[in-house]
This record gives structure tokens, C-alpha cells and sequence, in this order.
């Protein structure tokens, strides 16, 4: 062999090596990134457990219900950079993460957006004091807020 077809032969291995590793690095990425939105969402379901604690009076008080609430609304307005392109369940299926949130992007944000008034009204019912006002958005908020999302976007884990 020449040294000139060595070359060649070594800078296309060389390149195919980076091109593995890169591939790795990506399907590692998006492992990650659905961990971190699957702990975002975690921590949703968990704020919404201790207002719900509070209102059956089984645990926490007014500010921790409405610290949840303030959570809630913080992480429904973060939600859409949670789902990045190539994290549905085709790349990684643990995700839950359903196609039908990319390819009906525009539902997708709407539902968001309803998340998002629905905790903001979340926030003011925490603050107000009012239990019976609590309540009431709360379920609100879990019917069309999260509820909205749930029933189109995510496959349940069986």
C-alpha cells in the first residue's frame, strides 16, 4: 500500500470512529433529557400532592401549598423546552413521550398554555387564604391543565 492510500484509509476510519462516537454522545443526550424532563414532571406530580395534602388537611400549611402552586406555574411555563425534538418514545422508549407532540406541535403549546393560566390562577387561589377557592382550582387545574397533556401526549407506563 501506498502511503497516500493509508492516509486515506485512516482519515476515513478516523472519521467513521467520530461519527460513531458522536451518534453515542447524542443517544446519551437525549437519554438525559428525557431523565431531566421525567424529574421536572416529578416534581409537577409532587407539588401537586402537597397542595392536595393540604387540602384533605393531612399535611402542610397555606405557604406550603403555596410554594407548590408557584412551582407548578414555574415549571409549566418551561415545559415546551422539556420536549425537544427526538426525545419521543422512537428514540427513547421510556420516554412516554407520544409523536403526536411533535408532529401536533401547535396542540401541544395550547395545552401548555392552558397549564400555564390555569397554575397562574392556582397561585392567586393559595394566596388568597380561601380553601373552598383552593379546591376548586385545583381541580381545575388537574382536569385542564395536566389533564390536557396527559390524555393526548403521554403514554401511560404499564
Amino acid at each position: 500500500m501506498t502511503r497516500s492510500v493509508m492516509k486515506v484509509g485512516l482519515a476515513v476510519a478516523l472519521a467513521a470512529g467520530v461519527g460513531v462516537a458522536a451518534w453515542g454522545a447524542a443517544a446519551q443526550d437525549k437519554v438525559a433529557v428525557v431523565k431531566d424532563r421525567q424529574q421536572t414532571m416529578k416534581t409537577l406530580g409532587a407539588s401537586m400532592k402537597t397542595i392536595k395534602e393540604y387540602l384533605d388537611g393531612k399535611a402542610g400549611d397555606q405557604a406550603k401549598a403555596t410554594e407548590s402552586a408557584e412551582k407548578i406555574h414555574e415549571i409549566a411555563q418551561v415545559i415546551p423546552t422539556k420536549f425537544p425534538k427526538g426525545t419521543g418514545m422512537d428514540a427513547v422508549p421510556d420516554s412516554g413521550a407520544k409523536p403526536v407532540v411533535w408532529t401536533d406541535w401547535d396542540k401541544f403549546l395550547s395545552h401548555q398554555k392552558e397549564l400555564v393560566a390555569e397554575s397562574e390562577k392556582l397561585v392567586a387561589a393559595a394566596k388568597s387564604g380561601d380553601k373552598s377557592k383552593l379546591q376548586a382550582q385545583f381541580a381545575a387545574t388537574g382536569k385542564q391543565g395536566c389533564g390536557g397533556c396527559h390524555d393526548t401526549f403521554r403514554q401511560k407506563k404499564t
